[in-house]
């Protein structure tokens, strides 16, 4: 059994409004519900771990990236969120053995981070891609 620690969400990340995000063409063949909070909680993460490179997968990802597409809000959420913009590097891992490795280790400590804060996530969604 794990000895989790559980971990608020903040009440800014709590408040972020997905609702325009909900028909990206990233996020339509997932249930909304929990890929907002499967996002909601990877947020959590990074401002709770605000040092740690991490990588989150299936569908907190995909929604990740069609926050990122609307620029100016997700810039504007960034520094409600966290206080300075938090940036991405989509091609993690696709350069060098080295990239893959920096890669598996931000992947690692994301479901690390998350086993420890949060109860395992639904059968829908899945924390390796």
């Amino acid at each position: 059994m794990t000895n989790h620690h559980p971990l608020p969400i903040d009440p800014a990340i709590e408040q972020l409004d997905l609702s325009s995000l909900h028909s990206a063409p990233q996020v339509q063949c997932f249930d909304w519900a929990e890929t907002a909070l499967e996002y909601r909680r990877f947020l959590s993460l990074k401002k709770c771990y605000p040092n740690q490179l991490l990588m989150p997968s299936g569908a907190a990802w995909q929604l990740w990236q069609a926050h990122i597409l609307d620029t100016r809000r997700y810039r504007s959420d960034c520094e409600r969120m966290f206080g300075r913009f938090i940036d991405h590097f989509p091609y993690l891992g696709c350069d060098s053995d080295a990239g893959r490795r920096e890669r598996d280790l931000a992947e690692q400590l994301y479901q690390g981070f998350y086993a420890r804060h949060f109860p395992a996530p639904s059968g829908a969604l899945v924390l390796n891609d």
